[in-house]
């Protein structure tokens, strides 16, 4: 299902079919053959190596540092705790402010000085001829201290997460409340209500490729900086701040990407750390971290006590969350910020009268969250499907319908949800339809499905997804205390040489999921030439132009729609000369396939009309740059101006069959089906293989994965033997499809596609197991469902029916 696009600006964009083809990504052989450039490839000669001394416990007071023995060894050059760091280094600077989100600041050095707040933190760096060198050194440095109670469990603050917030005022970060509607007259009056916890577990990301950076200066006092990072200008403005040099005097280059998934932000203390130390040193040095490092941070762990009240035709009257959120220690990093976003997003598409969610963010001495893909929209969705699924099976409803009933209408678009996020467009109904129609889904009313062998059952289950993307977090009514904010432009610059090639410059970045190939083909639709003869460039702050980088999934929705803007200035000079050469208006001229075209006539190449206007204008005719922004929106019941956020919102629908094993609690995923609406597709082979990734990691996320500490704060899963990730035998085949309806928010009538489908998936898949273990057994309360989660299930259900 396809619809012609708006567009804001008033010119359409047309991208016809057969400019929408399944290109493959760019460099697709590259990486396949191995022959990617990434970070740890770039070794220019002298290179040293950087370790880091991390905390041995939790919590601590820092005593002191001793390096003696460290540079005792031979090939070790450096090592500078974090007294001496502090005297070069600012503290490490935030990119949003805190204070827009109802957060404390806190300032928080490169290395610890006095405190230690989590097992793994930075204490000191160690600088050797090479990295095994170097990280040898790094095991002799003698860390004093005194250790002191951690607080690892948010079990220690009680149940209570408020009566927490009064004893523990320390420990709290952020205060979230988002209300709508009265939710106590709601509850007291409703026909029927269900109360339900869920806990949900700490995990992490896990690219192919851990962060990394390299840094050395030239002789006039330049630094260079490659990084394995998603936004490069912001890491310039970072290394600015806490190095005290301007922004001009530092180039921040990424190379090729194995991956992001949002670990590759700023705000880790390395990325200033290793600058310091190529100025100490003279020469260039370099920092790959370790997978048991990079495995550290994590996110995402929640605890939701949640409530919902719906009358007999399961019409949801009011919903409650009381949200507790451990997110580690204090941090600069962005990912703490997805505990507001999760509170932000409820109550998802539904049409819900009265809401109440109560948010309480609280630091632990855990490692700090890094942002996770998903970012929080993802917790939320896995909470409310599940309260849909409990109340299908509370009246003996088909799930799939008491989503029908409850769904907003199209007509209902836009619509504010009580945070002041706007949902701008989609077709729920649509998504829902179709999803079921392609997964052949029959109703399911909380009866189980036994297979023929009889210690295994079969369960189905649904789940819709909303992804709220494309900015930042601030949300709510502008008034008076509140800072106003914008969404945030990508800039392009596009040339065309005297032989027609084409360059594009984009200000987004690619973390390996092949944007560029979706840049390069809006430039060669407007251009009317093959991907062949279009270059993009990516990732160097001194050859394009300044912008966010990655993040929100906004590459070709907004940095798409510059590249856009930039082509057509570039095409409107050429079809001026074109028109000025063969005597025809402006307007009748195009291009096609590299020809120039007069009235659908052939009549130059495009290179042949690049060449003249070369000649007889120079260069400069042939090159455009364009920012754009999102365009903002109001609800359709907006009383008052709104703090602007995301601009865009795309939605999905999941069905996901599994079989339960009821001898040993493993679950395998049979099948997984989604229907998605991300606007117009640019390029389907992109969308799909996103859609793919982020199903995947949905499924881990409700079946395996999970960040696990000892009792004294140590990290138990620093490897793949440990942290379990699924594997490709652990995936049925998936099935995409999509429905376009086009965001009235951007040029191109695009919505994101990068962070859509993990909320989704961990959803469906948990609606499914709760289905197969049937209605004997209690409800899941934690994820992700290992097996020995669902054999304690089982377990429960066994004791409850003996006499």
């Amino acid at each position: 299902m396809s619809t012609t696009p708006g567009d804001p600006s008033g010119n359409a964009l047309t991208l016809a079919e057969s400019e929408r083809a399944r290109w493959p990504k760019y460099d697709a052989f590259a990486f396949i053959s191995g022959g990617a450039t990434y970070l740890d490839d770039i070794e220019p000669v002298g290179t040293l190596h950087m370790a880091v001394v991390r905390s041995p416990v939790a919590r601590g007071r820092l005593l002191g540092i001793d390096v003696s023995q460290a540079l005792a060894m031979d090939g070790v050059v450096a090592a500078v705790d974090g007294h001496e760091a502090a005297r070069h280094l600012a503290p490490m600077p935030y990119v949003q402010n805190p204070e827009d989100i109802d957060a404390r600041t806190f300032s928080v050095p490169a290395l610890a000085v006095h405190e230690l707040r989590w097992s793994g933190e930075p204490v000191a760096v160690v600088v050797a001829e090479s990295a095994t060198l170097a990280r040898a050194a790094a095991a002799v440095v003698r860390v004093r201290y005194e250790e002191l109670p951690p607080v690892l469990d948010l079990d220690d603050l009680g149940e209570d997460p408020f009566r927490a917030e009064e004893q523990f005022a320390d420990l709290v970060l952020a205060a979230n409340d988002f209300t709508q509607g009265d939710t106590g007259s709601a509850f007291a009056s409703a026909p029927h209500s269900l109360r339900s916890t869920l806990r949900i577990a700490r995990s992490s990301t896990a690219p192919m490729e851990p962060r990394g950076y390299l840094a050395s200066w030239d002789a006039d006092g330049r630094l260079t900086v490659h990084a394995s990072h998603q936004q490069p200008f912001q890491l310039r403005w970072e290394l600015s701040t806490v190095l005290r040099i301007p922004e001009d005097s530092i180039r921040v280059v990424v190379p090729q990407v194995g991956g992001s998934f949002g670990l590759k932000m700023t705000g880790f203390a390395e990325e200033p750390l290793v600058c310091l130390l190529s100025k100490m040193t003279g020469r260039p040095v370099k920092f790959v971290e370790s997978r048991a490092e990079c495995f550290l941070g994590g996110g995402r762990e929640q605890i939701h006590r949640a409530a919902v009240a719906f009358d007999d035709q399961g019409r949801l009257l009011a919903l409650r969350d009381h949200i507790t959120i451990p997110v580690g220690a204090a941090s600069t990093s962005p990912g703490w910020r997805m505990a507001y976003v999760t509170a932000a997003t409820f109550p998802s598409a539904y049409d819900i009268p009265a809401v109440e969610i109560r948010s309480r963010v609280f630091l632990t001495n855990q490692p700090p969250w890094h942002s996770c893909r998903g970012y929080g929209k993802d917790t939320a969705i896995v909470v409310i499907e599940r309260l849909l699924d409990m109340v299908a099976a509370h009246l003996g409803l088909d799930p799939a319908e008491v989503r029908r009933r409850n769904l907003l209408a199209s007509s209902r678009l836009p619509h504010r949800l009580p945070s002041g996020y706007l949902i701008d467009s989609g077709d729920f109904g649509a998504l829902l339809d179709r999803a079921l129609s392609l997964a052949n889904y029959r109703p399911a009313k909380g009866t189980r499905v036994t297979t023929p062998a009889d210690d295994v059952v079969e369960g189905v289950g649904i789940a819709f997804e909303i992804t709220p993307e494309g900015g930042g977090h601030p949300a709510g009514p502008l008034r008076t205390a509140a800072r106003p904010t914008a969404p945030a432009p990508e800039t392009a610059t596009v040339s065309v040489n005297a032989a027609g090639r084409v360059e594009v410059r984009s200000s987004v970045t690619n973390p390996g999921g092949g944007n560029d190939s979706s840049l390069a083909l809006l430039a060669a639709a407007e251009l009317g030439t093959s991907r062949a003869m279009v270059t993009v460039v990516q990732g160097d702050t001194d050859r394009v132009p300044p912008g966010t980088g990655h993040a929100s999934s906004r590459a070709t929705a907004v940095g798409g729609a510059a590249v856009v803007l930039a082509a057509r200035d570039v095409a409107s000079r050429l079809r001026v000369r074109a028109a000025e050469l063969t005597g025809t208006r402006p307007d009748r001229i195009t291009f096609v396939d590299g020809r120039v075209e007069a009235d659908r006539r052939p009549v130059m190449t495009l290179a042949d009309l690049c060449s003249d206007l070369h000649s007889a204008t120079g260069a400069s005719e042939l090159v455009a740059t364009r920012s754009y922004t999102p365009r903002t929106q109001r609800g359709l019941n907006d009383s008052e101006e709104y703090r602007y956020t995301y601009p865009y919102v795309s939605s999905g629908v999941y069905v996901a069959r599994v079989l339960v094993d009821l001898a040993t609690g493993k679950t395998t995923i049979t099948g997984l089906v989604a229907v998605h609406d991300c606007g117009l597709v640019i390029n389907p082979t992109l969308v799909e293989g996103q859609m793919h990734g982020a199903m995947a990691t949905g499924a881990g996320l409700a079946l395996f994965e999970e960040s696990l500490s000892d009792d004294d704060g140590t990290l138990l899963t620093s490897t793949f033997k440990h942290y379990m990730l699924p594997r490709a035998n652990d995936l049925p085949g998936m099935v995409v499809e999509h429905i376009e309806t086009p965001s009235p928010n951007t040029l191109l009538g695009a919505k994101g596609a990068g962070e859509a489908g993990v909320g989704g998936t961990m959803a469906a898949v948990l609606n499914a197991v709760a289905h197969a273990l049937g209605p004997d057994c209690p409800p899941p309360t934690a994820l992700p469902l290992t097996p020995p989660r669902v054999l304690d299930l089982l377990a429960h259900a066994q004791r409850d029916v003996e006499p």
